[in-house]
């Protein structure tokens, strides 16, 4: 009786373990609107159908941000290094060609970049505010 409350315990246990981890979020996901004073806020509205995959791109060096389903919106926070270097937001469509990118772009901390994925990637546009 005891090994089997033993293993019930242990089953609970891994249950609860697996159930925190699919609930952990990307460190750059912002949970509100607001870029906090010491860091640069990404809000990517993806006016496209598909999926974008997003990337900030500084000094050369790619680092992937997440996943923007298609016809949402999603925030970020990016580190406060990003506030001194010239930054490239790029948005890439999973199942499809081509890409979104701001360009270079130089922002300050505290500031918040809107970038807007259009329905046609071309289209694609940038804001700092």
């Amino acid at each position: 009786m005891n090994a089997t409350r033993f293993v019930i315990g242990l089953f609970a246990a891994a249950a609860t373990l697996s159930g925190a981890a699919a609930c952990s979020h990307n460190t750059y996901e912002a949970a509100g609107e607001v870029a906090p004073a010491n860091s640069v806020g990404l809000r990517v509205s993806n006016q496209n159908f598909l999926d974008m995959d997003v990337y900030a791109v500084s000094q050369g060096i790619s680092t992937r941000l997440g996943t923007v389903t298609g016809s949402s919106t999603r925030t970020f926070i990016l580190p406060p290094s990003y506030a001194t270097q010239d930054l490239q937001i790029v948005a890439a469509p999973i199942g499809g060609t081509g890409r979104a990118t701001t360009g270079p772009i130089a922002v300050s901390a505290g500031q918040t970049i809107d970038f807007r994925v259009g329905s046609v990637l071309t289209n694609s546009t940038v804001f700092i505010r």
